[in-house]
């Protein structure tokens, strides 16, 4: 297994267009898994995504805010992290969706 293989000791097998949901998410999530299993499946499953709202909205036939609302929650219960992203003159593009396959860490 080469390091490009392997990403925290878990291999995306072939065929692409599956996604592997860990537990805690669909505990914490059911209404919203849909999303967080597209972004793992369709934008690269254990890597960083980078769809916009709108291409999101388009490929689901759904509300910009239906996908914002979706968003937000996954956000909330530590199932995905959005971190805005920049061109080189300051001005935001589309964010950085990045899931997580572990659980956050309990808060002390």
């Amino acid at each position: 297994m080469t390091p490009e293989q392997a990403k925290d000791g878990l291999i995306h097998e072939q065929p692409q267009g599956y996604s592997m949901t860990p537990q805690w998410v669909i505990k914490a999530a059911p209404k919203h898994v849909w999303l967080y299993d597209w972004l793992r499946a369709r934008y690269g499953g254990l890597d960083e995504t980078f769809p916009g709202v709108d291409t999101l909205a388009e490929e689901f036939g759904v509300s910009r805010s239906t996908i914002e609302r979706t968003l937000r929650e996954l956000r909330k219960v530590g199932a995905l992290e959005v971190r805005p992203r920049y061109k080189d003159n300051g001005a935001q593009t589309t964010n950085l969706y990045v899931t997580k396959f572990y659980p956050p860490a309990a808060s002390a």
